[in-house]
C-alpha cells in the first residue's frame, strides 16, 4: 500500500492508492451522472466561477457488499471561512421525502465536482459520515480532456498521518448499470445534445414515423367524415358503394362499450385519480407541517421572551 499526499490548487489532498480491489462493489447508472452535470451546468450558469462545485446526495440500494447507485438529489450548502457547511435540516427533510415516494432506496453518500478529494470535501464527509457511516464520494471532473468517463468513486477510512487520525479516500471501482428505459434516454439525450448534428436518435425516429402515421390517418378520417356530412345535408349524392365500405370499415372497430372495457376503464381511471389525491395530500402534509414547525419555533421564542419578563420585573 502507498500513500498520497499530494499538493493542488484546491488545497492539500488526501488519497491512499492500494492493491485491493475496495470494501465494496458499485454498480453506477447514467442518471446519476446526468443529474450532476445538469447540476453543475445550471450553477454555473448562473455564477462566474468557471468551475464551481456543486454537492448531491446519492440514493441507491445495498446487499452486502454490492451497491447499486440509481438517483440522486441536490444539497443545499452554504461557504463559511472557505468550507462548505450542510444545510442539515434540508437534506433530513429531502431524504424522507425520497423514502415516501422510493421505499426501497437508501442514501449511500454524496456527490460533487473536481479532480481529486481535496481538505474541504475531507471537512464535508465528517459532516455527512456524522448521520451516515460509511459514506461513499462520488466526484465528477466537469473539465477533464479524456477519452474515459470523468467519474471516480471513493470509500473514507481512518488512518494516521503525521501522528494525527485523518479521514482518507480510497478509489473504488465501479460498473455502469443501465436499464433498457436508461439506455433509450442517454442514447437520445447524446444524439440531441449535439449543436448543429442531424444524427437523430432512435426514440426520435420512431415518434416521428409513428406522429407521421396518426397525422396521415387523421387526414383520412376527416375526409370520410366530411363526405358523409355532406351527403347527409344533401350536398353530394349517395354512393351505396361507398356507403357500404365506410360501414364496413366501422364494423372493424373494436367495441368500447362493453361492460368489461367500461370496468376496466374506470379502475384504471380510479387508480390515477388515487395516485394524483395522494401526491396532492403528500404536499399538503408537508406545507402543514412546515407551518406547524414555525408556528412551534415562535410560541416557544414568545414563551422565553415572557419568562425573561417575568424574571426582571
Amino acid at each position: 500500500m502507498a500513500m498520497e499526499v499530494d499538493q493542488s490548487e484546491g488545497g492539500r489532498v488526501y488519497t491512499k492508492q492500494t492493491s485491493a480491489s475496495g470494501s465494496v462493489t458499485v454498480s453506477l447508472h447514467p442518471l446519476v451522472i446526468m443529474n450532476i452535470s445538469d447540476h453543475f451546468t445550471r450553477v454555473r450558469m448562473q455564477n462566474e466561477e468557471a468551475s464551481p462545485p456543486v454537492y448531491g446526495a446519492l440514493l441507491g440500494s445495498q446487499k452486502g457488499r454490492s451497491v447499486e447507485i440509481c438517483n440522486s438529489f441536490e444539497l443545499v450548502v452554504s461557504i463559511v471561512d472557505g468550507h462548505a457547511v450542510l444545510d442539515k435540516e434540508y437534506f433530513v427533510s429531502k431524504e424522507e421525502q425520497f423514502k415516501q415516494v422510493f421505499s426501497t432506496m437508501e442514501f449511500l453518500g454524496w456527490y460533487t465536482t473536481g479532480d481529486a478529494p481535496t481538505e474541504v470535501d475531507i471537512k464535508f464527509h465528517e459532516q455527512i459520515s456524522a448521520d451516515h457511516e460509511n459514506s461513499l464520494l462520488l466526484q465528477l471532473n466537469p473539465m477533464a480532456r479524456t477519452s474515459q468517463l470523468p467519474v471516480s468513486v471513493y470509500e473514507s477510512l481512518i488512518e494516521i498521518v503525521e501522528g494525527q487520525p485523518k479521514i482518507l479516500f480510497t478509489w473504488v471501482p465501479y460498473t455502469l448499470a443501465t436499464e433498457e428505459a436508461e439506455r433509450i434516454g442517454v442514447d437520445h439525450i447524446a444524439r440531441s445534445s449535439v449543436t448543429g448534428s442531424s444524427q437523430t436518435s432512435a426514440v426520435a425516429e420512431q415518434l416521428s414515423a409513428q406522429h407521421g402515421a396518426i397525422k396521415m390517418l387523421h387526414s383520412r378520417v376527416r375526409i370520410i367524415l366530411d363526405y358523409l356530412k355532406a351527403v347527409q345535408e344533401g350536398e353530394l349524392p349517395k354512393n351505396h358503394e361507398i356507403l357500404r365500405e365506410v360501414s364496413s370499415l366501422c364494423d372493424q372497430l373494436p367495441v368500447l362499450d362493453s361492460k368489461s372495457f367500461g370496468r376496466d376503464f374506470h379502475s384504471q381511471t380510479n387508480d390515477v385519480m388515487l395516485m394524483s389525491y395522494l401526491a396532492a395530500i403528500t404536499k399538503g402534509l408537508s406545507t402543514t407541517s412546515d407551518f406547524v414547525s414555525k408556528v412551534n419555533v415562535l410560541y416557544d421564542r414568545h414563551g422565553i421572551g415572557r419568562r425573561t419578563r417575568g424574571l426582571l420585573f
